[in-house]
């Protein structure tokens, strides 16, 4: 009988040193502060942005500004690959397949959502939206993979089309951004299952109060919650285990051997 294989981490060249842990704290902190403010604050309603009034935005907005400085901080904190062609390169293709798989699940969304009616689990289709961050992350593994790609897919999505307009571009940074911050508390050290779901549930978490906010306000509290608990679910089973399937799937094919999520796949 042979001794069972195991999946290994191979060297991935030279890392830039990490910052000391008080640069990133102090970072981090900053950005959550700002972000506090500009949500406690509001911003002026007599700014339309992509259709929307700005004062509508400030959640959104502070919710950006602050996670832009949690991945900031603990990007900051981990000792990091720079980025090469080939990863920017994997990263753009995703994105432009991200941004098909959003048009062609927009093209059929009122078909598909029906069934569901008005009820919270509507939300358990929202997965959908947050998979091209999530995957992302895991098969390039570069800080602020997640958010490259599924603004790649955003805007990809925004220029073909869609009953949302051109809201889906800061959607899919604030999408991206609830990815891309797990993958940094991580400090890109872990890349398996149960890193995609939490990735991607955080990223439904994120995504969920804003959803609340601009399309759900008059709903009952109950009705809320339910929808933030199928948000959640749905990230991290549509989002996290469907990324983690597909960077395996990719990986055995070779078609990921460039990169570290192809070469941690080789089995010894």
């Amino acid at each position: 009988m042979t001794a069972p294989s195991k999946i290994v981490e191979l060297p991935t060249g030279k890392r830039t040193p990490s910052a000391p842990p008080r640069v990133a704290l102090a970072v981090t902190g900053v950005g959550l502060a700002f972000g506090l403010a500009i949500y406690l604050v509001g911003l002026p309603a007599d700014v339309i942005l992509f259709g929307t009034p700005l004062s509508d935005l400030s959640l959104p907005t502070g919710l950006i500004v602050a996670l832009l400085a949690g991945w900031l901080g603990f990007s900051l904190a981990s000792a990091r690959a720079p980025w090469r062609v080939v990863d920017l390169v994997v990263a753009g293709v995703l994105g432009v397949a991200g941004g098909l798989l959003f048009a062609v699940w927009n093209a059929n969304y009122a078909a598909i959502s029906g069934p569901l009616g008005a009820t919270p689990a509507i939300a358990l289709l929202g997965g959908a939206w947050l998979l091209p961050g999530v995957l992302g992350g895991m098969v390039v593994r570069r800080p602020g993979a997640a958010i490259l790609v599924e603004v790649i897919a955003a805007v990809v999505e925004g220029l073909i089309g869609s009953q949302w307009g051109f809201t889906v571009v800061w959607y899919g940074l604030l999408e991206g951004l609830g990815a891309e911050i797990v993958f940094a508390l991580f400090l890109y050290k872990r890349f398996g299952l149960p890193t995609a779901m939490l990735s991607g549930a955080v990223a439904g978490l994120i995504i969920a109060p804003v959803d609340l906010v601009l399309s759900y306000a008059t709903q009952s509290a109950g009705w809320k919650l339910g929808y933030v608990v199928c948000l959640v679910v749905s990230g991290a089973v549509l989002a996290g285990i469907g990324s983690w399937a597909i960077t395996r799937g990719l990986a055995r094919t070779g078609a990921l051997a460039p990169l570290a999520s192809g070469r941690s796949a080789r089995r010894v």
